[in-house]
């Protein structure tokens, strides 16, 4: 086999290390996360998203925090997103159903995550739209 030839060895990725990359280059500019309480600190940016955008913003936090073990696991329900995010909790359902359509996020019966494969979709949801 020759030195430039491909493998499938060549398509072997680290999923962890390239969802922690991905989370923490997304969340950088909207939050913070408190390194005892696990508690978000919203950055000045975060308070210019869409409410739709906070809860993408909160759930790829909880996908963090769960990546950090400082959670159980990913899913939360409309209620905890709500007093995570601020965002009244009539407003986070809308928003949810908006994500879950657009196949951002996955709904568990009520309760919501964003799943590792839909995190470069959520990344991109959260970007400018480019100036036509």
């Amino acid at each position: 086999m020759s030195e430039n030839q491909t493998t499938f060895e060549d398509l072997l990725i680290d999923e962890e290390e390239v969802s922690e990359t991905l989370l923490s280059e997304t969340l950088i500019e909207y939050i913070r996360i408190g390194d005892e309480s696990g508690s978000i600190v919203p950055q000045d940016a975060y308070e210019d998203l869409t409410n739709r955008e906070q809860v993408v913003v909160v759930l790829l936090a909880q996908h963090a925090l769960e990546g950090l073990d400082m959670a159980d696991e990913q899913w939360l329900t409309p209620s905890q997103i709500a007093e995570r995010s601020g965002i009244k909790k009539g407003s986070v359902y809308p928003a949810v159903r908006e994500l879950d359509d657009a196949d951002i996020v996955e709904n568990d019966d009520g309760s919501y995550r964003i799943p590792t494969h839909s995190l470069e979709s959520a990344k991109r949801h959260l970007e400018p739209e480019a100036d036509a």
